[in-house]
């Protein structure tokens, strides 16, 4: 029953706003008399001597000295009597707003100017107050202690869990995400209240002094910061000078500048490539020609934050907290989550508060369709890095450009004399350059749909080509044992003799080249030098390959069936799928969703394999073709994968739910056909998009 009962106060507390001061004081008092019993306080009688005058915040107890508030009795009618000295009288009802300013402590726990002032008035009487009730309850928890107005005493910070972290840890990355974000106050209040600071006044004064550009005040303060060896003093140092010396230039004081590299920068480094880098900044005519050839914003943009970030590599985390920490905690969390989730084919953007997870159903989940406009087998499709088109290459001799908006088609090509067996899109999403066994490749403009070029170098087949991060170049590989770099005015501009090449890969960033020969080898380049650096060794012939777009790790199709995953960094074999069909025919592998978390490949049998790639589970098998599938491609920006096939039909998988499928608003152009059918009615320039054919299945794990 007292539980209840103090239930019912807390309540009334609670929603003080609702109630004045009396009626407040009447309900509560009538619930201690009902809950009171035998224990009820006795009515006090009138006294004939003269009382001392009560103060306005009687003394309050630490609960653990406090016998008198043991029972729910004594508690509630305490806090009655404090809630009717502390109303204001009949003088008419305070806001809510004004009740807690006069029951508030200031930023030293003491009471507010106007409790002081009607401190000194005996209490009203209660039964003629309409003011509003502003003390709080005193709470009965052993643990929980409160701060009253007018009283000085310590407090008690209550840790409502366990925590496997150390405390000052955890403040401080707490500490420097306020500081990055500029809530200066709340940085301040919580250094005072917990007791840690975000950095030592050793680290402090080196802050300020990089980011005042006190050149002299930094060095001398690099041993007193927690830089534990001689080689990370001088690491630092140097990126210290080093600044110094391009703003000496900035400011045209060139002598102190050649000083400072003569005399301090050449004996902290044996790069001598670098020193001659900065020495030949000297000759810069101009402020604007020194900030472009050093690749740095001058003193007043970002570059002494710049020197303060590196510097920190070479200080003690103890000392300084890693620049950004909690946001690079929270990153890594968060790929942590993507690395878990089985179905990876989104970003992950719900936030922080709930983990990521991908949903379940992941190919398809809109309906697949398949575009019907070869006359023959599709040996290879890809999108176009703007995700608006889909480029065909065909046995029958073609190239068709697709839109993805109605999948209508956009222009055929025609001009090679053999199949066309590979496709390449420039970075732009312009230009189309396509591989033939007649031995050459030609470059068709998409916007307008003329042929640009033919470029003639090869002796035999050509079998892949990639674009090098600019528009106006490419690299090509043939069985002829040539690869050739070209310009788009049909210019060869570097050639290297390489074995018999199956398949090429280039970084995204140009600096790797990968060549699979007609053997068993996977030969890594320099691609700014062409000069070799190493091969990975395969047990089989390697028919294709693909590599992630970070560079990280490469996928081989091998004769034999198996797919297999290296990571570049280490050169090791990691990972191997296998389910699929492949022998004699080249079927060409992909990386795919989000992040390229997914393995995808085509099969002998029609069936497109789908793996988790750091898992290796098998995800899905999905047929939509009746022969071979000779490619599967995948788009970030489509959000889908495209396939084609021996049986002349391209299919698209939409990767969820959601995802932009651009399925045409009508269905009257929607047909169905046999895929052995060879009507030659397909001939015309009108694409045909037909549903899921009868044979599409779909098995899920």
């Amino acid at each position: 029953m007292a539980f209840v009962g103090r239930f019912i106060i807390d309540w009334m507390y609670a929603a003080e706003d609702r109630f004045t001061g009396a009626t407040l004081g009447g309900i509560i008092k009538k619930v201690l008399k009902i809950l009171g019993g035998s224990q009820t306080t006795p009515k006090r009688t009138r006294s004939t001597e003269a009382e001392p005058e009560k103060p306005r915040y009687p003394k309050r107890h630490r609960l653990e000295d406090a016998a008198h508030v043991s029972t729910p009795n004594d508690l509630a009618e305490s806090s009655v009597n404090q809630a009717m000295t502390n109303s204001r009288g009949s003088a008419g009802q305070l806001t809510a707003a004004d009740a807690r300013n006069e029951g508030s402590p200031d930023l030293n726990g003491n009471g507010s100017t106007a409790d002081a002032r009607d401190s000194q008035s005996p209490p009203p009487d209660t039964g003629a107050t309409n003011g509003r009730v502003t003390a709080a309850l005193a709470d009965t928890s052993d643990t929980l202690l409160k701060r009253y107005p007018g009283q000085e005493q310590e407090t008690q910070r209550i840790c409502l869990r366990d925590s496997q972290f150390e405390e000052e840890q955890v403040v401080r990355l707490l500490l420097q995400e306020l500081h990055d974000r500029g809530f200066t106050d709340t940085f301040n209040q919580l250094q005072r209240e917990s007791g840690f600071t975000l950095e030592n006044e050793p680290v402090s004064q080196f802050r300020n002094s990089v980011l005042a550009g006190e050149w002299s005040k930094v060095k001398d303060s690099l041993s007193t910061i927690g830089i534990q060896t001689p080689d990370n003093l001088n690491a630092a140092l140097f990126l210290i000078k080093r600044q110094q010396f391009l703003e000496l230039l900035e400011a045209r004081q060139l002598k102190q500048a050649l000083l400072v590299l003569q005399n301090e920068l050449s004996t902290l480094t044996n790069d001598i490539q670098q020193l001659h880098r900065l020495s030949g900044l000297l000759m810069c005519p101009s402020v604007e020609d020194l900030r472009t050839a050093a690749d740095w914003d001058g003193s007043s943009g970002r570059s002494r934050f710049v020197v303060l970030e590196s510097l920190q590599t070479y200080i003690s985390p103890g000392s300084m907290v890693p620049v950004h920490r909690m946001e690079t905690l929270f990153g890594q969390a968060l790929a942590y989550q993507c690395d878990a989730c089985k179905y990876h084919v989104r970003s992950a953007n719900q936030g922080l508060y709930i983990d990521h997870m991908c949903p379940t159903s992941v190919f398809p989940q809109e309906l697949q369709f398949s575009l019907k406009g070869h006359q023959d087998e599709v040996w290879y499709v890809a999108f176009s890095p703007d995700g608006r088109y889909l480029a065909s290459g065909s046995r029958d001799k073609t190239c068709i450009i697709w839109s993805m908006s109605d999948f209508s088609i956009v222009h055929r090509f025609n001009g090679h004399q053999n199949e066309v067996a590979y496709i390449a899109w420039s970075p732009n999403s312009k230009y189309i350059v396509s591989a033939s066994s007649d031995r050459t490749l030609r470059l068709w403009d998409v916007e307008d749909g003329t042929q640009m070029q033919v470029f003639s170098g090869h002796e035999e087949t050509v079998t892949s080509c990639k674009w090098l991060g600019t528009n106006d170049r490419f690299i090509s590989g043939g069985l002829d044992h040539r690869i050739i770099i070209w310009d788009i005015n049909g210019t060869i501009v570097k050639q290297i003799s390489s074995p018999r090449v199956h398949d090429l890969a280039v970084s995204s960033d140009c600096s790797l080249l990968l060549v699979a020969d007609e053997k068993t080898d996977i030969h890594a380049y320099d691609l700014t030098t062409l000069t070799f650096m190493y091969s990975l060794n395969e047990p089989v012939e390697v028919m294709s390959m693909a590599l992630s777009a970070d560079a990280r790790y490469c996928i081989t199709g091998l004769r034999n069936g198996e797919l297999h995953m290296w990571d570049l960094d280490t050169r090791t074999l990691v990972r191997d799928f296998s389910g699929h069909t492949q022998g004699q025919y080249v079927i060409r592998c992909t990386f795919a969703g989000q992040d390229d978390r997914l393995v995808a490949t085509g099969s002998e049998d029609g069936l497109l394999f789908v793996w988790n790639r750091n898992t290796g589970q098998l995800l899905a098998r999905l047929r939509g073709h009746t022969k071979t599938i000779n490619v599967c491609t995948w788009s970030d920006k489509a959000a889908a994968l495209a396939t084609s096939s021996d049986d002349k039909t391209i299919c698209i998988w939409p990767a969820y739910r959601g995802a932009p499928s651009h399925r045409p608003d009508s269905t009257d152009d929607l047909s169905t056909s046999d895929d052995d059918d060879d009507d030659e009615s397909h001939a015309d320039d009108k694409s045909m998009v037909s549903g899921a054919h009868s044979t599409t299945s779909i098995d899920m794990f």
